[in-house]
């Protein structure tokens, strides 16, 4: 997603006597050189740079545009106030490795870019985390990304949508449970939450508090064995509250009321 952003109301520039726009050009033209040299911090001081930067900005070359890409989930003011640019900056003076260091604290952000097109533009391109699971801990929920890292500064409630995951080691483990999961996205619809059970294997609750066991060793092909089953005969629709998978070739079903001898398919 491509986010521009314009001053509409830029303020008044200050009209340059003639004579002096070739001495000014010129002088523009050499900030420019040592500037973008990377030679600006040692120079700052010098008298010359310092007219030479004022006079750049008054000729043009100062931050009127920000182009942002790859925005989805970002706070635009956030961007703006992370970065610590204002409009009317000289575009000569402007620090992108610090713009870029600043952005990569931003919670969202994964990696991200920053360009400048002279005369008034900053491009900044963004490659967001994305939002896999919530982390239920002791302290509450947390938005965790594919990796298992938390999103900071990142409200829970805007994600309840996303399944819920606990569980000791739970979030590195979050993303190819997840992964098998959705191969069959009709079950997966139903799914509420995920519970790590030992650091081995995971117990998936339904939305209608159905628990199902998945086993250790391959949990994708007892998904896929349920999600057949379901769909043939809406296992998940009957009065189960347990369904167990973790012995090969076996699944073994426990109704909402007791039954001593249980029943099993």
């Amino acid at each position: 997603m491509r986010l521009s952003l314009y001053r509409t109301s830029a303020s008044p520039r200050r009209q340059l006597p003639r004579r002096n726009w070739v001495k000014r050009g010129l002088i523009v033209i050499t900030a420019a050189g040592v500037c973008l040299g990377g030679l600006a911090g040692w120079l700052w001081r010098d008298a010359l740079l310092v007219e030479a930067i004022d006079a750049s900005a008054q000729a043009g070359l100062r931050l009127e545009r920000i182009e942002i890409d790859g925005r989805l989930n970002t706070d635009k003011a956030a961007i703006m106030k992370t970065a610590g640019i204002s409009w009317y900056d000289p575009m000569l003076t402007l620090d992108l490795g610090d713009i870029h260091q600043r952005l990569m604290s931003i919670g969202w952000v994964g990696e991200a870019r920053v360009e400048r097109r002279l005369p008034n533009t900053l491009i900044i391109t963004l490659n967001e985390r994305q939002a896999l699971a919530l982390f239920q801990d002791k302290d509450g929920h947390h938005v965790i990304d594919r990796s298992g890292e938390v999103i900071n500064n990142v409200a829970p409630e805007g994600f309840t949508h996303l399944p819920v995951i606990k569980g000791q080691k739970a979030p590195q483990n979050a993303q190819q449970i997840l992964t098998i999961l959705k191969k069959e996205p009709e079950l997966f619809a139903e799914v509420w939450s995920l519970s790590y059970q030992s650091e081995r294997r995971w117990d998936v609750f339904l939305r209608n508090n159905i628990r199902i066991q998945l086993p250790e060793m391959d949990p994708d092909k007892a998904w896929s064995k349920l999600a057949e089953m379901d769909r043939a005969h809406k296992l998940t629709n009957r009065d189960v509250i347990n369904i167990d998978l973790r012995i090969p070739g076996k699944l073994v079903i426990r109704p909402t009321r007791t039954n001593p001898k249980g029943s099993s398919t």
